[in-house]
């Protein structure tokens, strides 16, 4: 197991954006019977969620938020040497979407600036990476944004598509001598990486007209090749194992009880997997928020677009454990204690 300790590295903001289009989940066509889309919605969890519509990049989402945040702390843009951009739904192929809103946001040009692909672990991924960057000491503050606009990757005829929301964040992290330290546990497991995947579209698999001819599923969705394929029942015991496991492993290995954690930060990927997971760690809801309800499964972005709109008022002091799952296989946890002048922007409705 990778477990990491960074030392004197702060989160001190978080804030998250989504696009302007809420969809009403009750208003599909994918289901015949209104009975039949009421038992999905239940069991996923999501009854509306927030669309990119053309136009709209995941960049645009992570550049309106990493701006709030930036006015709301009264951030000096030539203090930010590093931005780090996790992401799979990037501007471009290449170049790094980093580069792009380097630009877009006028940070200097001695500003590091590369992207992590990474789904819905990104954002703890990003955490460690930005974080051992930091822990030097050389750099003093960084910009993470992790966003995604993964409803363009879903096929319009599966009803998986009722799962996903788009959205973005922006963290902002500092060199801080003597603040609590930031602990990880990561894993990849990529030997399942065929689970959860975009056939073609890459350099393996380049394009051809037959990408894009629909074709019935196991699961009877219509799917084409430049869509999300998903193995639903490889994901689902993949999740409800490694999430549970890789949470108590980190709290072994640091000596730390699961009793003085106040808060415990699950992607939400869906509803049904979310309280599997939630049953096997005993944690009773008031320590296991959702918002899933009505931002859908957002992949890396979901659990700092909790924080920022379920616990805004609530986070500073606490002890947290956040832990994401999901392609590659990849996940991870990071348990951390944000300090009281934690800033949390209100949340950001993204306009063109």
């Amino acid at each position: 197991m990778a477990f990491l300790k960074i030392e004197n590295v702060k989160i001190s903001g978080i804030a998250a954006c989504v696009p302007p289009k809420l969809v009403e989940n009750r208003d599909s066509d994918l289901f015949d019977d209104p009975a039949e889309l009421e038992r999905y919605i239940k069991t996923i969890g999501v009854e509306r969620r927030y669309v990119a519509e053309d136009g709209i990049c995941s960049s645009d989402l992570c550049k309106a938020a990493a701006e709030r945040l930036i006015e709301d702390m009264g951030i000096d843009k030539s203090e930010i040497g590093c931005l780090i951009m996790v992401t799979q739904t990037p501007d471009y192929i290449f170049p790094a979407t980093a580069c792009i809103l380097q630009d877009r946001l006028g940070l200097p040009t001695d500003c590091m600036s590369f992207d992590i692909t990474m789904s819905c672990p990104g954002w703890i991924y990003g955490l460690s990476v930005m974080g051992s960057l930091l822990s030097a000491g050389k750099i003093k503050k960084g910009l993470l944004l992790v966003g995604e606009t993964s409803t363009k990757a879903k096929s319009p005829y599966d009803h998986v598509n009722l799962l996903a929301g788009d959205a973005g964040t922006a963290t902002i992290l500092e060199y801080n001598e003597g603040t609590k330290p930031l602990l990880f546990s990561i894993h990849t497991d990529g030997s399942n990486y065929r689970s959860l995947i975009i056939p073609d579209g890459g350099y393996r698999n380049q394009p051809t007209p037959q990408s894009f001819e629909y074709f019935e599923c196991k699961d009877g969705a219509l799917r084409n090749r430049m869509n999300a394929n998903m193995e639903g029942d490889d994901i689902l015991s993949f999740a409800m194992h490694a999430a549970p496991k890789c949470i108590k492993g980190l709290l072994e290995h640091f000596e730390i009880a699961k009793e003085d954690i106040d808060y415990f930060l699950i992607h939400q990927a869906n509803q049904m997997i979310n309280k599997l997971i939630q049953k096997r760690l005993k944690v009773d809801d008031d320590h296991c928020p959702y918002n899933i309800a009505d931002f859908g499964n957002s992949s890396s972005t979901t659990i700092p677009l909790m924080i920022v709109n379920k616990l805004r008022n609530s986070f500073g002091g606490k002890k947290v454990v956040a832990c994401g799952f999901g392609t590659g296989l990849a996940w991870g946890a990071i348990c951390f204690e944000p300090e009281q002048d934690i800033v949390l922007s209100e949340l950001v409705h993204y306009s063109r």
